[in-house]
């Protein structure tokens, strides 16, 4: 409380200077004191912040530039949650690998990353069997960033969700082994075959839970920051049956989209445009736009959560 005193006192005698430089306010000067308390509180005495992370398809590879961002800015993130491309760059997040490792994943993803079946094989077991690609090969990705990590190890809580294929359920995984789970919420119902867990057959969670608020709420956040890739319905024009129905899920999904994002506190758009599904090599680009909504929307987010943690900062 004195050294706040202290700042205002501080704020009133440098206003009339402060006032003559272009870049700094009195405000600017306010918010960033009061930033470096907030982030300097002990964990158990400020409010527990949580992301949740939208799926998206390639267009969630933003997530990665929000998170160098808030990172960056030094927001604390005490419990994270994401579906299908979101469930990958949070479950990489929350288990501690680096920003920059992410981005070198990101610039060297290919379709046979995600399955095996990108081949004359595959092609032929699709045409004569009517099977699907499968999607193993993701799982073995993630095993090889991860090793054999479980949700209970993980540095920073972390949920994901998929649904059941047969009964319409979504299925929470916040237990167990992460890469079958991180697997099953990325798996395209129609372009993958359903991944086969225990007694359910799983495909990707955005059909049940687009952007998983709800899954961070439940982990115990006090503030939740969205971090949201919007549809692209203007740019993309389906041209198979497995895009057709990619776009019937997508216009359930913007209804989704809404009714969480007014759940959390605070919401971050990125609008990545002109990028398909799976336009794997436009990851690095989606990540920049992520990068981009962040910081334009990072003092807005400093303010609101400063005002929501208020009343511990002034019992500092």
């Amino acid at each position: 409380m004195k050294r706040l005193i202290a700042c205002l006192l501080l704020i009133a005698c440098w206003g009339p200077v402060a006032a003559e430089l272009p870049y700094v306010t009195q405000d600017n000067i306010l918010r960033s004191f009061l930033w470096d308390e907030f982030t300097q509180l002990p964990k158990e005495e400020r409010p527990k912040v949580g992301v949740a992370l939208s799926a998206g398809g390639v267009r969630g590879f933003a997530h990665v530039g929000v998170l160098e961002v808030l990172h960056n800015a030094g927001v604390p993130i005490d419990m994270m949650a994401g579906t299908s491309m979101g469930a990958i760059v949070g479950s990489l997040y929350a288990a501690g690998v680096p920003i920059d490792k992410m981005w070198e994943i990101g610039n060297h993803i290919t379709i046979s990353t995600i399955t095996p079946d990108f081949n004359v094989m595959g092609i032929l077991r699709f045409v004569f069997l009517n099977r699907l690609p499968s999607s193993s090969n993701l799982q073995t990705f993630i095993h090889e960033q991860l090793g054999d990590m479980q949700f209970e190890n993980m540095p920073i809580p972390f949920a994901t969700a998929a649904m059941d294929v047969k009964t319409g359920e979504q299925v929470v995984f916040d237990s167990g082994p992460l890469d079958i789970a991180v697997r099953a919420s990325m798996n395209l119902p129609g372009v993958f075959e359903p991944v086969q867990y225990r007694h359910r057959y799983l495909v990707d969670g955005a059909v049940v839970n687009y952007l998983p608020v709800n899954l961070v709420k439940n982990k115990g956040a006090d503030y939740i920051i969205a971090s949201i890739t919007p549809l692209d319905f203007a740019s993309e024009t389906p041209h198979s049956v497995a895009a057709y129905l990619m776009r019937v899920g997508d216009v359930r999904a913007a209804a989704m989209i809404q009714e969480s994002a007014q759940k959390s506190n605070f919401s971050i758009e990125n609008r990545v445009v002109n990028t398909s599904t799976l336009e794997l090599n436009k990851l690095p680009f989606a990540g920049e736009v992520g990068i981009r909504s962040a910081n334009r929307a990072l003092d807005a987010l400093q303010e609101d959560l400063l005002l929501f943690a208020i009343d511990d900062i002034i019992k500092k």
